[in-house]
């Protein structure tokens, strides 16, 4: 008999978690999974402690309150640190997500060797009927949004059921806000992943938490996901933006060095070139690349040398387009520009594959 272990968040939930309890029990009754409820509740003081005391008695239930830490996606990490199911379940304790479907979902991994099932609400079949325009409009936008991660109809969805065995990987979960289905399909990244369809319902007690700072950690949270899934391009767009940083920080110092200091304008162009490589190799050493094996002089030097390589190309690059092709005397602009694009691109490489590449460890 196939054990599923349901991991239920909470954070002042205690009203909703008998009648939950009860209509999982009703749905897993007379199925052949054996189940357990494991409920991971924020310290919410609201008397949950007692309403699994008297379920526990008739029921498979037991609780973990947590005092340090807060938030949905991690109390559902810490629900998997304490489940024992070859089946792993998510749901929400307010009932806006329909125990009767768990038994489909299980089915659909114990009998159709599905990896990963998704309670959607945006399937053929499935509604949100309640959902109001901002919320229909939100869910819209973060569809969107994750679509460069997943295909499914339904990421944003906190009702999902897979197979504990892929928390074997040891992949580093650290989702932020409330979307960690999400974090699981990226970076568990499951081979069959299907969606069955539910009825979203409204919530039986209690409020919504979609808040503004939900909206804005999710946004963190894809580009989170994003740097995990696109490394080197991600690195490469910061990169290029710390870049962009530098030619302030370059233009700022030679008017500095020239307008106040009456320097030669020669020098006040190294000055402002020494200040924006520093900066541009300080931002990304910090922000864009991991610190590694090499220490920070020898680095500055590499990441020196590499600058002037790519300055060298992007001067020829734009030199000879403009001198050897007419076309580019009239556009001298894109001549420039593909000349940066050279520069960037060995810069960019350079920085990843010799200045900031990662020793590793003996």
């Amino acid at each position: 008999m196939e054990k599923v272990s349901i991991i239920v968040p909470t954070f002042k939930e205690a009203e909703n978690i008998p009648e939950l309890t009860r209509q999982i029990d009703v749905a897993l009754k007379k199925t052949k999974y054996k189940y357990e409820i494991i409920i991971v509740d924020d310290n919410s003081q609201d008397g949950i402690d007692q309403k699994v005391k008297e379920l526990e008695k008739n029921y498979p239930v037991k609780l973990k309150i947590r005092l340090n830490e807060k938030g949905l996606s991690s109390a559902v990490i810490a629900g998997f640190e304490l489940a024992s199911g070859e089946i792993f379940l998510v749901m929400d304790a307010d009932l806006s997500h329909p125990p009767e479907k768990i038994p489909e979902m299980l089915d659909k991994i114990s009998k159709e060797n599905f990896d990963f099932v998704i309670g959607s609400r945006f399937v053929k079949g499935g509604s949100a009927e309640h959902f109001n325009i901002f919320r229909t409009l939100n869910a819209l936008v973060s569809r969107m949004i994750a679509r460069p991660f997943t295909s499914v109809k339904d990421p944003m969805a906190g009702f999902f059921a897979f197979k504990s065995s892929l928390l074997e990987q040891k992949v580093k979960l650290n989702p932020l806000g409330f979307k960690i289905g999400l974090e699981l399909l990226v970076k568990l990244n499951p081979r069959r992943v299907t969606e069955i369809p539910i009825q979203f319902q409204e919530r039986l007690y209690g409020k919504s938490k979609l808040t503004l700072k939900q909206q804005i950690l999710y946004l963190i949270h894809i580009w989170r996901l994003f740097r995990f899934k696109f490394r080197t391009l991600s690195e490469f767009i910061v990169f290029s933006l710390i870049g962009a940083s530098g030619m302030v920080v370059d233009l700022s110092f030679v008017f500095i060095s020239y307008d106040i200091l009456n320097l030669n304008f020669r020098v006040a162009r190294v000055i402002g070139f020494v200040f924006a490589l520093t900066s541009n190799f300080m931002l990304n050493r910090k922000f864009n690349f991991p610190k590694n094996g090499h220490g920070i002089i020898k680095q500055y030097i590499r990441f020196f040398i590499v600058s002037l390589t790519g300055f060298a190309v992007n001067w020829t690059i734009s030199v000879y387009l403009y001198e050897t092709r007419p076309f580019f005397n009239k556009y001298y602009l894109l001549a420039a520009f593909l000349g940066i694009l050279g520069g960037l691109s060995v810069n960019f490489l350079g920085s990843k594959f010799y200045v900031f590449k990662q020793v590793k460890e003996k």
